[in-house]
């Protein structure tokens, strides 16, 4: 094994975007990184003008022994020097690295001799570009030209985006190396048999507990599909086995999402779905072990956690067996087909969920990517 320390610079501003799939697989690599790898050096570069209420993370990374370089450059600033110009190597901001780990977004110029690696977390805006801006679809592109152009090293979160990669951009083929890594879950994600303590904990954002709630984890916008699991619930309520279930919506409002609010106003349903908003990390586990079942009938994914996250709380996700998603649970019966999802929600209600620990877990995560490196120096 090679014993040579490596200096690794990892971009972290996507942080900024907290309560994201982004920001959450940011933070995670991160952290865990820091806490396995007592052999490398790590430098974070976060730029932002923002600061998130309880915004710890680079306190932590610094506290883990992470250098934290935290500039305040204006997006627009970065994406026009980086991905448009890509003039200005982030190593005259953060110094000399051996690694550079750059966000979904940007891709900076890079000193002779330093290796690129970064994650495509999935090419939605590639499959559903109706469901993005044309600026983020025209970013995203720049930025994937950029990694593939640089013979970057890429890291896809599941089988179904490394083949999005490749359908997309068969340049990939012989030029990049793509490895399939599926992102973790953290530990807090567990069954929790306190009541006492969930309830504590729901009461801080004005949820009544013990009670029969459905629940949904994740952005409010078009490709999470939102809209056709509020009328699943307008359906199932609709029975009077299932009247007093109410709908939890957990999550940040994304984009395109003025239907969600006109459908709930239609379908009479203001009283029985309630908008929590951003949970706290440490929170959100009892969220999933205080509903009956989670709903997740997204569109497309690229890997998808919040129905991981709910299982290792005991808790079955109604969902479609599409893109990654079909990979998380092989045989399940929790997938539902198109035109069958209320009566698989009902079945899904009625039976109690076989708990099985989950095998995508960060420690894992962090061994396959320090593997990478390992292997490539």
């Amino acid at each position: 094994m090679n014993e040579k320390k490596q200096v690794i610079g990892i971009d972290v501003s996507m942080l900024v975007y907290q309560g994201s799939g982004v920001a959450n697989y940011t933070y995670n690599m991160v952290k865990h990184l820091l806490l396995l790898d007592q052999k490398n050096e790590y430098k974070l570069f976060y730029s932002s003008f923002r600061r998130p209420k309880n915004f710890y993370y680079l306190d932590e990374f610094r506290s883990l022994g992470a250098k934290v370089f935290d500039y305040k450059f204006p997006p627009r600033i970065l994406e026009l020097f980086w991905n448009k110009w890509h003039i200005l190597p982030v190593e005259l901001l953060i110094g000399k690295v051996d690694w550079y780990f750059s966000s979904d977004f940007l891709r900076p110029p890079l000193f002779k001799n330093t290796k690129g690696i970064t994650t495509i977390h999935d090419l939605t805006w590639k499959v559903f570009p109706q469901f993005h801006t044309k600026k983020i679809v025209d970013a995203h592109h720049k930025k994937m030209n950029l990694t593939i152009k640089s013979g970057d090293f890429i890291i896809a979160d599941s089988k179904s985006t490394a083949n999005d990669i490749i359908k997309f951009y068969p340049q990939v083929i012989g030029h990049n190396k793509v490895e399939i890594i599926n992102p973790g879950i953290d530990d807090r994600f567990r069954i929790i048999k306190n009541d006492k303590e969930i309830t504590n904990v729901l009461k801080k954002y004005n949820v009544v507990y013990p009670h029969k709630y459905l629940l949904y984890v994740g952005a409010i916008e078009p490709r999470k599909n939102l809209d056709t699991a509020i009328k699943i619930f307008s359906e199932l309520i609709k029975d009077s086995l299932y009247s007093d279930f109410e709908f939890l919506i957990v999550g940040r409002a994304g984009w395109k999402n003025e239907q969600i609010f006109e459908l709930i106003k239609k379908l009479n349903l203001e009283n029985k779905i309630k908008f929590i908003g951003f949970v706290e990390d440490d929170d959100l586990p009892y969220f999933y072990n205080a509903c009956s079942v989670n709903i997740y009938l997204s569109k497309y994914e690229g890997f998808g956690l919040p129905p991981v996250e709910a299982a290792a709380c005991g808790k079955q996700t109604l969902l479609y067996s599409n893109s990654s998603l079909g990979e998380l649970f092989p045989n399940s019966k929790m997938y539902a087909k198109k035109g069958e999802e209320l009566e698989q929600l009902k079945k899904l209600i009625k039976n109690n969920f076989a708990h099985k620990e989950t095998t995508f877990t960060w420690n894992s995560f962090v061994k396959k990517i320090l593997n990478v490196i390992e292997c490539n120096l």
